[in-house]
C-alpha cells in the first residue's frame, strides 16, 4: 500500500487537475472563436448598412429588411457593369437610335448600391439638377401626345417620364383613364407602365432602358454604365428584375452636357415605345413603330 505523499497518491490528483484545466480551456476556446468571428462580421454589417442608408431613398425600403433584400440580390449581379448587353440578333430593329455621341470629358464617377443605385462622386451643383429637370419637362411639352410625367415606377418616387399608351388620343394631357390597358409597348419596362427614364434628386443621375447598341455607345463614350442587375435572373423573384439595357446615365457636369442627356432619353423613348420624340417645343414627336 502506498504511503501518504507518494507519487502514486499524487497521480490521481494530477489527472483530475489536468481534466479540469482541459475543460476550462474548452469552455474558453469556443467563446473566443465566436467573438473573433462575430465581432468583425458585426462591424462589417454595421458599416455596410450605414453605406446602404447613406445612398438615400430608392426602390427598396430604407430599413434593415431592405438591406437584407439587397444583400441577397448581390448574389446575382453583373460581373462587369461596363460590358454592354449582348445582341441577340432578334432585336427589332437591329440598329439603335443613336448614331454617335461625343466622348464624355470627365473620368467615370464612383457608383455604389443596387436599389438605390447612385453616384457617390461628381455630384453636380443644384442649378444643373434643376436645368436637367427643365430639360425633361421640355421633352414632355414637345411631345404632349406621347409623353407624360409622374413618379417613377422603379423608384416609387422622383420625376419620371412615361410613354402614353395611346398616342392617338385627341387631348394633349394623356390622362390615365384614356390609356389602353395591357402590354402594348415594344419593349416594356416596370410592369409595362411605359417608364422611359427617371431622375435621382440625390445625385442628378438617371436610369433608363436602351437598345443594346445604344447602351454600348453610351458606355463606350463614358456617359453611363449598366445597372448591376440589368438582365440578371434572380432566384425567387420570378426571373429578371430589370431589362438587359437598363443603364445609369451619369449626372451632367456642365450645362452643355444636358443636350446629350436629352438625346439619350429620346433613344430610350424610341426603344421602349417605338416612337420618335421631338427634342424641343415646336416639333411634336410622332409614332414611328419599328420597321426593318
Amino acid at each position: 500500500m502506498a504511503a501518504p505523499g507518494s507519487d502514486q497518491t499524487l497521480l490521481p490528483l494530477g489527472n483530475l487537475f489536468s481534466s479540469v484545466l482541459s475543460l476550462n480551456l474548452s469552455q474558453l476556446l469556443f467563446p473566443t472563436i465566436a467573438i473573433s468571428v462575430l465581432l468583425p462580421l458585426a462591424r462589417f454589417v454595421h458599416h455596410d448598412y450605414s453605406d446602404f442608408l447613406a445612398l438615400g431613398p430608392g426602390g427598396t425600403p430604407s430599413n434593415f429588411l431592405g438591406y437584407l433584400r439587397i444583400s441577397y440580390l448581390r448574389l446575382f449581379t453583373l460581373k462587369d457593369p461596363f460590358s454592354p448587353p449582348a445582341p441577340t440578333h432578334t432585336e427589332r430593329p437591329a440598329k439603335g437610335f443613336l448614331r454617335e455621341l461625343p466622348k464624355r470629358p470627365q473620368l467615370r464617377p464612383s457608383v455604389a448600391g443596387i436599389a438605390p443605385h447612385r453616384q457617390t462622386t461628381q455630384k453636380p451643383p443644384a442649378y444643373l439638377y434643376q436645368l436637367l429637370r427643365i430639360a425633361l419637362y421640355s421633352l414632355v411639352s414637345a411631345n404632349s401626345k406621347l409623353l407624360r410625367s409622374g413618379n417613377s415606377c422603379f423608384e416609387k418616387h422622383g420625376l419620371a417620364l412615361f410613354l402614353c399608351l395611346c398616342p392617338q388620343c385627341p387631348d394633349a394631357q394623356c390622362h390615365t383613364e384614356l390609356l389602353h390597358s395591357g402590354p402594348t409597348h415594344m419593349n416594356p419596362t416596370c410592369e409595362d407602365t411605359g417608364e422611359i427614364c427617371h431622375l435621382h434628386p440625390s445625385d442628378s443621375s438617371m436610369h433608363l432602358t436602351l437598345h443594346p447598341s445604344d447602351a454600348a455607345l453610351v458606355i463606350s463614350q463614358g456617359w453611363g454604365e449598366r445597372h448591376p442587375l440589368a438582365g440578371c435572373a434572380v432566384l425567387g423573384f420570378g426571373g429578371r428584375l430589370l431589362p438587359e439595357g437598363f443603364v445609369m446615365v451619369y449626372a451632367p457636369q456642365q450645362e452643355s452636357q444636358i443636350g446629350v442627356l436629352k438625346d439619350i432619353v429620346r433613344a430610350a423613348g424610341w426603344w421602349v415605345g417605338g416612337v420618335g420624340l421631338a427634342s424641343a417645343s415646336g416639333g411634336e414627336g410622332v409614332s414611328t413603330m419599328f420597321s426593318e
